[in-house]
């Protein structure tokens, strides 16, 4: 790994970051009670010119497109000013993005939207243009997923798309989806093991409550096998009572419904909270620090939709910030 390499970029995103939003400017954003007042406090943002000209009442799913495709544009410079050591670390982290595309693509064929309605949803990254994923878009779902790289997810994309044929379901190729992602996350940052686990332990709980096979929609793993005998959500948490995971999941030890929402938006600022502090205190020996930008960029980029859909929706300023990742974070 090059030092100067990382150097370099770790400037550019400290460069970047001193634009982010403060918690005192995203306050001025939930404080709007209509979409004309969200444009004009953009306004007191860096945002202002991302949004453009754009009609907030008659473009907003626009207005969230752009919010998106500033976060991939950052990552696509980055990837390409990047060496090969890091070049492959941006291209790990970028495949997240690629399956969750590939996600939306499938849904929305499943679903019999229109092909401009797909691609407005869909964010380019890193070694996938907006081309690739519109001649996706025109292909049976058998071939959509021949051309996936990886030939493991090929083939639980394949038992996936059995199941679906049958029950008309889109829950096996979503499942499928997710345990891929599941599954690159820690090939990308070590510290991404800790999420993953807590994010089966969130599948888990969720499993149990629907009553549904928990095998189905975990990423198998020692770490999870030993709860998967737990009869009741309650002893999830109880089996998984240490640290680090303690630190998000025993609050809700013997309570009579778990909140199984919060609890995932809590795991979320948990980890983005160590991005933060990786970040900032990340030297030119530390490619993760990179990862950290990333983390945050999104964050705050995926906040901004969540403000914006949740005003238009009538939302209230409390149940909107809620739902927020990065302001969460501060």
């Amino acid at each position: 790994m090059a030092f100067g390499d990382i150097s370099y970029l770790l400037g550019r995103a400290h460069g970047i970051i001193g634009n982010f939003l403060t918690k005192s400017q995203l306050s001025l954003l939930l404080s709007s009670r209509n979409l004309k007042e969200l444009r004009a406090a953009f306004t007191q943002t860096p945002y202002d010119s991302v949004i453009g000209s754009l009609n907030f009442e008659t473009q907003l799913s626009d207005v969230a497109r752009n919010f998106k495709n500033s976060f991939a544009e950052i990552l696509v410079k980055f990837y390409k000013q990047s060496n090969t050591s890091v070049k492959k670390k941006i291209r790990r982290f970028s495949e997240r993005y690629n399956a969750e595309n590939l996600r939306i693509i499938l849904q929305g064929k499943h679903k019999g939207m229109k092909q401009e309605e797909i691609i407005a949803r869909l964010v380019p990254v890193a070694d996938y243009s907006l081309d690739y994923y519109s001649r996706l878009i025109n292909m049976p779902i058998e071939e959509i997923i021949s051309m996936q790289n990886e030939k493991s997810f090929q083939m639980d994309l394949k038992k996936a798309l059995e199941e679906f044929k049958a029950t008309n379901r889109f829950t096996p190729l979503e499942s499928a989806i997710d345990q891929y992602i599941y599954s690159i996350l820690p090939k990308v940052s070590k510290r991404y093991e800790t999420y993953v686990n807590m994010r089966n332990i969130l599948a888990l709980c969720r499993c149990l409550a629907l009553e549904i096979p928990a095998y189905r929609y975990i990423l198998p793993n020692a770490f999870i096998a030993k709860g998967l005998k737990a009869k009741s959500i309650q002893e999830v948490l109880e089996i998984y009572n240490y640290s680090p995971y303690k630190t998000i999941f025993s609050q809700y030890i013997g309570l009579k419904d778990v909140p199984l929402h919060d609890m995932e938006f809590a795991v979320e600022r948990y980890l983005l909270k160590y991005w933060r502090k990786t970040f900032r205190y990340g030297t030119v020996f530390q490619s993760d620090a990179l990862i950290g930008f990333f983390e945050l960029k999104l964050a705050e980029t995926m906040d901004l939709i969540r403000i914006t859909v949740g005003i238009n929706a009538g939302f209230s300023e409390e149940e909107i910030r809620n739902n927020l990742i990065y302001y969460g974070s501060f």
